[in-house]
């Protein structure tokens, strides 16, 4: 059963894409509104892929200035487990995440975060993409393969 979105947009309500997971958020790290410790990562529907603005914390810095590169590959996993549940409507555990560093991440700045299904053709898994960029220009790329889990 693919997720639901919130309701249509006003200017007190997020856009009417957003992904709603209907089995919860367990008090993920990445994802979960009521983990205060955690990323609280949002995530929206656009088409064939999950994407939204994200700004990493100064408290998950790694060199002064710089998203630690474990919180930088946190995000791309959540968005790429969010694209499967999303557009695909199953959930998934990672099973291997390749990250490829480009630039470094800056913390308090606006990242766009985005993660498509590159392939769906496994019986097993799926195999994802995910990207950060900022200002139009990529910083941090992944594939992964994300092995479907019983509903």
């Amino acid at each position: 059963m693919p997720p639901q979105t919130s309701e249509p947009a006003t200017a007190e309500s997020p856009a009417s894409n957003e992904i709603v997971f209907p089995f919860g958020d367990g008090g993920c790290f990445g994802c979960s509104k009521s983990n205060p410790d955690g990323l609280q990562l949002r995530f929206f529907r656009d088409g064939d892929q999950v994407t939204a603005s994200y700004t990493v914390p100064d408290r998950f810095h790694g060199a002064p200035g710089i998203a630690h590169g474990g919180i930088v590959a946190t995000i791309l996993d959540e968005f790429s487990c969010a694209a499967a549940v999303a557009l695909a409507g199953t959930r998934v555990v990672t099973g291997e995440l390749q990250v490829r560093y480009e630039k470094p991440c800056p913390v308090d700045r606006e990242l766009e975060v985005r993660a498509r299904i590159r392939s769906a053709e496994h019986a097993r898994y799926f195999v994802i993409e995910a990207e950060i960029a900022m200002d139009g220009q990529r910083l941090v790329r992944s594939t992964g393969k994300f092995f479907r889990q019983p509903a």
